[in-house]
């Protein structure tokens, strides 16, 4: 995992060497239209080859906003592949289409989103275009998802334990006290103190921190190959996202679980990710190793973004 501490000195490095040359690129409005050319920075497509020897590829990808042939498109021919055990940013603002990309992969994309066209190959199966009833042993156990809300996800007419206990039974066949004692244990995996009380709580007697520690924990029950996260620490204080983010890195080592996390902050992608793909307009304009992006950003988007990091780290020259 990469180092926080590092990266920033990283970024510090590009602002100061970068910034008497880019300034007038950051702040003309002008060059943040006409720099955005998704069409011609999506990433390139792998050969047959490589897509077979990685978990995850993803070629070619559009998304539109309904069915409909000329119905506006939020993502645009998005191409990137993903190897066992790496974490992979997709780093984007809302409009973007990098939240849509991660909920396509996962099997989430809300309706009338529709995938107009393109391939997802994971772990050499086809998604796209999979019937319900072939991708569910793919999307549940083997891709688990962690929405940026985990509240409401949860029934709040069930305990807590039920929302963990009753997939064990139905998917595995657990006895009720197995899957209890199951449900204790992936809550403790999760970082919950108090696992027992936890179970027996209900979802309007839990803080935000602690649904989403219950949804890591389901997310676990599965053993995934793969967890797609959105934003996991967007709603969360300070402390509580230092904590979750942890957490997630810790799984990730422990478990050398293969990881997305859809976030808006480039210094969550430099705690958590190994490379990071620049989302905008539904494109890709840069796909690096953590490394290499806050070294030698390529494209001016992701160099104003680098920018406005720099200005807004606490103890930066900036701040």
């Amino acid at each position: 995992m990469c180092d926080a501490r590092g990266m920033f000195r990283c970024l510090c490095r590009v602002v100061r060497a970068g910034i008497p040359s880019l300034a007038q690129s950051m702040i003309d409005p002008q060059e943040r239209i006409t720099s955005a050319t998704p069409a011609e920075t999506t990433a390139p497509m792998p050969s047959n080859w490589f897509r077979s020897a990685t978990l995850l590829d993803v070629r070619g990808l559009q998304v539109g906003v309904t069915a409909h042939a000329n119905a506006p498109r939020v993502v645009n021919g998005i191409s990137l592949s993903i190897t066992c055990g790496e974490v992979v940013g997709l780093v984007g603002d809302d409009f973007s289409g990098a939240l849509e990309v991660a909920q396509c992969i996962a099997g989430v994309l809300p309706t009338p989103a529709t995938i107009r066209s393109g391939s997802i190959l994971f772990n050499g199966a086809e998604l796209v275009g999979l019937p319900a009833r072939s991708r569910h042993p793919l999307h549940g156990p083997k891709i688990a998802y962690l929405s940026r809300d985990p509240l409401a996800g949860l029934d709040p007419a069930a305990t807590v334990g039920s929302h963990l206990a009753a997939p064990l039974r139905a998917t595995l066949g657990l006895s009720k006290p197995a899957a209890y004692e199951r449900s204790i244990e992936l809550l403790h995996q999760a970082g919950v103190e108090r696992p027992e009380h936890a179970f027996t709580a209900f979802p309007h007697e839990v803080s935000a921190t602690m649904a989403l520690r219950v949804q890591i924990a389901g997310a676990l029950a599965g053993n995934p190959n793969l967890v797609v996260a959105d934003d996991p620490s967007d709603t969360l204080t300070a402390s509580d996202s230092s904590e979750i983010l942890e957490l997630l890195g810790q799984l990730q080592r422990d478990r050398t679980l293969t990881m997305i996390i859809v976030t808006r902050s480039v210094r969550v992608a430099a705690r958590t990710c190994h490379r990071v793909a620049v989302v905008r307009t539904g494109g890709i304009v840069e796909y690096a190793s953590v490394a290499d992006l806050f070294d030698s950003p390529k494209h001016p988007y992701t160099r104003e973004l680098l920018y406005a990091a720099a200005n807004e780290w606490p103890g930066s020259p900036a701040a």
